[in-house]
């Protein structure tokens, strides 16, 4: 039997199915696994059965779910973005119903912009659809009815304060979400890189207008914001401090017909970073920005499915500015804003053959006009086939050509948000990748258990990857072309998780295998080399037990060490600092590993409402993982040593207490 495996909201939780048969009354457990996957590891997933999984704000984050997942490689706690199956991070595109947000993650991955209870549910895909990515889609939905009375959904704790509020207004209703951190109030011990103080904080509020003026259109107004700031003191750096947020508003009308519907979204989003530094006399800052605005629509009708996607984006690469005690060190920034328009549109079709054979075929044109005047256009054509074995699961074959215009680089492995977007044009041409995948799906007695498996291959055309150092700023050498290497790649692995979906014991365990490779121009000793997120192995367990007034959940993660290039020696010349590399990512960093556990309390839990005691740990067993490796001078400045850069997070626990109606 198929089953569809496109965007759907996520199910209820558990309760008891009854139905009854003429006298005879047939009762029995509703199957509400923690997520729902259709073709390999896509799916939805069940947001009221992840609050169980760890978290350290009050409420489980969705996008540190999602890298619980085989198909998305774990991150360490530095680092953000979403890598599907190889892919990049910005090759993932993130979303609020179906709005692009640029920086989905405070702290580089400890946190995500997103307030959970504002939301309806969550889907996840390693194909990203309709949208102009080359990997997978990760969308988060409003709630899209209107309100009948004032609800509230409030959680105060040891790290933050978060509130979520239902306000009626008739036919339309207001939800209302935010949320402050105060980190450094009583973990400012806890946190620390290597043995410096990381001062850190954030706020992040939502605002959502939905209105029903009949029972054919929803018309929603959304706006959402986020401001980060963090700061670090000691090391080879006297100060580094930076500030970056996120903004987005929109508006959405859907209109349904009885056979037919019909979605449309205006809309304008943005993020912008202001990393500053200040290193041995010299001073320096690293701003950078991208704004989107666009409108795009959604027509189905049947077995078809039409959509098209208008956008413009005025970015602000990264674009230094440096000044010092030396006359010959200056930076002016002088990098150019970039003006970009791009457009697509597309259409598929699906049709069953025979009661076995389900077929989706589609194709999109994709037009995009860099910043420099050139002209890049190019088909999306996509086929799958899938293959319906009753109850022995489901096999899907899939082809795509995906295309993407935008890159994202920066310096990564620095532990702050100096990841900044490009325009494809002059920097390198439009991005392209065939994308091949077979997956399999199977549920197992009688729907306690499924197993689901997934192998892909990828060819990735015209890649960029950022290799300039932090010291080009202050030697006032930066270039962006210069900072860069154009090449091609291609990523390959193997998928597998068993999941328990029935009962009060829920949870999964998978493994991931896989391999990112790229191939650059201009590199010393050519040839194929691991990306800089690479992580050749991954294991995964997750658990979640509902006891009914009480809930835990526990996950732990165990992965392979991400590669880096070993510096080798380092000189000074003059007042310019100089360093010697090794091959180009022929090292790892040691293997990650972390634990973390969740408990809840409930003091009430029904229909109307919930509330009670959170207590979560974050790295229960201690691990110091290594985020990076760089450079360590000694207090007299006599000396260096290069080793792993560690955040210290030994041992976080945390605790709030929730109340909602």
């Amino acid at each position: 039997m198929f089953v569809s495996a496109f965007c759907a909201h996520a199910q209820l939780a558990d309760t008891l199915g009854t139905t009854v048969l003429d006298k005879s009354v047939i009762t029995q457990e509703r199957v509400a696994p923690i997520l729902k996957n259709f073709a390999g590891i896509n799916g939805v997933i069940n947001t009221e059965k992840i609050n169980a999984i760890p978290s350290l704000l009050g409420y489980s984050d969705p996008i540190r779910f999602v890298r619980l997942l085989p198909s998305v490689q774990l991150n360490t706690e530095l680092e953000g973005g979403i890598h599907m199956q190889g892919s990049e991070s910005a090759h993932t595109m993130v979303a609020q119903e179906g709005v692009p947000i640029y920086g989905a993650t405070h702290l580089l991955g400890l946190f995500s912009v997103f307030n959970t209870p504002h939301y309806k549910g969550m889907n996840y895909g390693t194909t990203a659809g309709n949208e102009t990515r080359l990997g997978g889609i990760v969308d988060l939905h409003l709630q899209d009815s209107v309100a009948r009375r004032f609800g509230a959904d409030l959680s105060v704790g040891l790290l933050s304060a978060q509130g979520t509020f239902d306000i009626p207004m008739g036919k339309s209703s207001l939800r209302v979400s935010a949320r402050r951190t105060y980190i450094n109030l009583l973990y400012g011990n806890f946190l620390k890189y290597e043995d410096f103080p990381f001062a850190y904080g954030f706020t992040d509020a939502n605002l959502t207008w939905t209105w029903r003026p009949g029972k054919h259109d929803c018309i929603q107004a959304d706006f959402f914001g986020s401001l980060d700031n963090g700061a670090l003191k000691g090391g080879m750096f006297d100060k580094v401090a930076a500030d970056w947020f996120n903004a987005l508003g929109a508006i959405h009308w859907n209109h349904y017909y009885s056979d037919a519907s019909f979605k449309q979204t205006v809309y304008a989003t943005a993020a912008g970073l202001d990393p500053q530094m200040e290193f041995s006399g010299v001073s320096g800052r690293l701003m950078s920005h991208i704004i989107d605005i666009g409108y795009k629509n959604t027509y189905k009708r049947g077995p078809w499915e039409m959509s098209s996607h208008l956008a413009y984006y005025r970015i602000q690469p990264q674009n230094p500015h440096s000044e010092g005690y030396y006359s010959d060190i200056s930076n002016t920034g002088a990098v150019p804003l970039q003006h970009a328009f791009e457009a697509q549109i597309g259409a598929w079709y699906t049709q069953d053959i025979g009661y076995w054979l389900r077929v989706r075929a589609g194709l999109g044109i994709n037009a995009f006009r860099s910043p420099e005047g050139h002209f890049y256009w190019g088909p999306t054509p996509e086929v799958k086939f899938q293959a319906s074995l009753q109850e022995a699961g489901d096999i899907e074959l899939g082809y795509g050509l995906r295309r993407q215009n935008l890159f994202q680089v920066g310096l990564t492995n620095m532990g702050l948000p100096w990841e900044f977007w490009v325009a494809a044009g002059d920097i390198q041409a439009p991005q392209r990748s065939h994308n091949f995948t077979l997956s399999y799906n199977v549920e197992l007695f009688d729907k306690a258990w499924s197993l689901s498996a997934e192998t892909y291959y990828h060819i990735l055309r015209n890649q960029l990857e950022y290799v300039g150092s932090i010291m080009d700023l202050f030697n006032g050498t930066y270039s962006l072309e210069n900072s860069t290497l154009r090449g091609k790649g291609r990523a390959y692995g193997f998928n597998l998780m068993i999941q328990r979906q029935k009962g009060p014991l829920t949870g999964w365990i998978s493994y991931a295998y896989g391999r990112s490779l790229r191939t650059f121009d201009g590199v010393e000793d050519a040839g194929e080399f691991p990306s800089n997120h690479e992580r050749l192995h991954e294991l995964d367990f997750v658990i979640s037990y509902d006891g009914g007034r009480w809930d835990v959940g526990a996950t732990f993660v165990m992965a392979s060490g991400t590669p880096y290039t070993r510096p080798e020696s380092l000189y000074v010349v003059g007042s310019r600092m100089i360093c010697q590399y090794e091959r180009y990512n022929a090292s790892r960093l040691p293997t990650y590993m972390r634990a973390d556990f969740s408990a809840n309390w409930y003091f009430r839990r029904n229909s109307r409402g919930k509330s009670g005691i959170n207590f979560s740990i974050y790295n229960i067993l201690g691990n110091e993982n290594a985020i990076s490796y760089g450079l360590h001078i000694t207090e007299d400045g006599d000396s260096y040593v290069f080793r792993p850069f560690v955040l210290k997070l030994r041992f976080l626990p945390s605790l709030s207490v929730f109340y909602a109606f």
